[in-house]
């Protein structure tokens, strides 16, 4: 018999992965989000609404978690999200023991192999999927680090990328800032890169994007570390950052150094607000906009760094 115990919040939905990486970093094995995945007539095929503003996220933990201490980590990072998303509905909702022989391999039942783009087809590790024609299959688990492929802003940088690796030449070494799981640089290199750096400052999430890059076959051009941007030389074809509005802003400069002359940036994390901001930003450095695709609340933007 398995015994959990899980950790329940009301939070809205631009918020849900910024509260993921709180329970990743307090030991969560897995969370799940209330999503509505089918139509009004329970065809997958309908039209499907909005998703509401608020949502329900549910964590997982091993039985020995502290589930007081747990919530008062929670109620302090209240004033956190406030800062950085507005007066919200952020609250603690409930929390529960569960024994059950069978919830480690249920939970599973939630998260399936989704197609992103035109080419790239994300599945968890216990699906089996056949690539078609054309397309590249990753394998990325949910309850990692951040980027799994179900939040807009890294299906969109997804989409970006796969746009980017259309044109001619395609880029030939990339590099990933703040990288999580690996996603967008494992994406470059399964699309064509021959060198990609990943970088974070999270050492798990450096385990974590490794781990990711051995799985999909691609460890032998992709390596993940802690080296600050700063200390980061040389220059790439091709600049990730899924971060957020703020950080760009603030590390501008140092992401325009390391992109070569003709080079291109994909960036997101950035509310829809704020993306004004960040092209005022970039464009006052060298850069030129050449895309901009919005989804819910998001943005992302593609750049590309003057000769």
């Amino acid at each position: 018999m398995t015994r959990w115990k899980s950790f329940s919040v009301q939070i809205r939905r631009e918020a849900v992965d910024a509260v993921t990486q709180f329970f990743v970093a307090h030991g969560s094995l897995g969370t799940a989000c209330d999503e509505q995945l089918l139509g009004v007539e329970g065809d997958p095929a309908d039209p499907i609404p909005p998703p509401p503003m608020v949502t329900r996220l549910t964590a997982y933990f091993p039985w020995d978690i502290d589930l007081h201490a747990l919530k008062r980590a929670f109620i302090d990072l209240l004033p956190v999200l406030a800062e950085s998303f507005g007066p919200g509905p952020e609250a603690f909702s409930d929390a529960a023991e569960i024994t059950d022989a069978g919830w480690a391999e249920k939970w599973k039942e939630h998260f399936h192999a989704r197609k992103i783009g035109r080419k790239i087809v994300i599945r968890p590790s216990w699906e089996t999927v056949e690539a078609g024609e054309g397309e590249v299959v990753l394998t990325i688990d949910p309850g990692q680090a951040f980027g799994t492929g179900t939040h807009e802003t890294t299906r969109m940088c997804l989409r970006m990328i796969e746009d980017v690796f259309d044109l001619s030449p395609p880029p030939r070494d990339a590099l990933d800032v703040g990288t999580g799981t690996g996603i967008l640089g494992i994406a470059a290199a399964c699309l064509g890169a021959k060198r990609v750096l990943a970088i974070d400052t999270d050492p798990v999430a450096v385990d974590i994007a490794s781990k990711n890059a051995r799985e999909n076959g691609v460890a032998d051009v992709f390596r993940a570390e802690t080296t600050p941007l700063s200390a980061i030389s040389g220059c790439f074809d091709l600049v990730l950052g899924n971060l957020i509005a703020e950080i760009l802003i603030d590390i501008a400069p140092d992401l325009l150094r390391r992109t070569a002359p003709g080079g291109h940036l994909v960036l997101s994390g950035i509310l829809a607000e704020k993306s004004g901001w960040v092209v005022d930003e970039f464009v006052k450095n060298g850069a030129s906009v050449l895309a901009e695709s919005a989804e819910g609340q998001w943005t992302t933007l593609l750049f590309r760094r003057g000769a």
